[in-house]
């Protein structure tokens, strides 16, 4: 009957090392599942991150892309007119040269008619 006792507490005892075992290896896929979770989490949170960062890079850009566009509208229409400005003294000192030219010429002729008249 010892014997007999003696099989059942062995047998009592293989159960609950099991049972123990059965628990740590619970307990060990819990641990690793808990740390899969953080690295996702952590994952997750560097690409949101990143996005952003991605987001206000190609938000900046868009931005200095239309600052530029502004600016080289600003110095286009600067040079049309200062185009339009020079334009216009041109024609003024064309206009003074060939008045001037105009009155010289006359003035040459006037002798001549002087002439003529007497």
């Amino acid at each position: 009957m010892i014997r007999h006792e003696r099989a059942k507490e062995e047998l009592r005892h293989a159960e609950q090392q099991r049972a123990e075992e059965l628990v740590r290896q619970r307990a060990a896929d819990n641990l690793v599942d808990q740390a899969r979770a953080a690295v996702a989490a952590e994952r997750d949170q560097l690409l949101g991150r990143w996005q952003q960062t991605l987001d206000e890079a190609h938000e900046e850009r868009r931005r200095l892309v239309e600052d530029h566009r502004v600016e080289i509208e600003r110095v286009r229409q600067q040079a049309r007119w200062e185009v339009d400005r020079v334009r216009r003294e041109s024609a003024v000192i064309v206009s003074q040269l060939r008045a001037q030219f105009a009155e010289r010429i006359g003035d040459r002729d006037e002798p001549r008619r002087i002439e003529q008249k007497r």
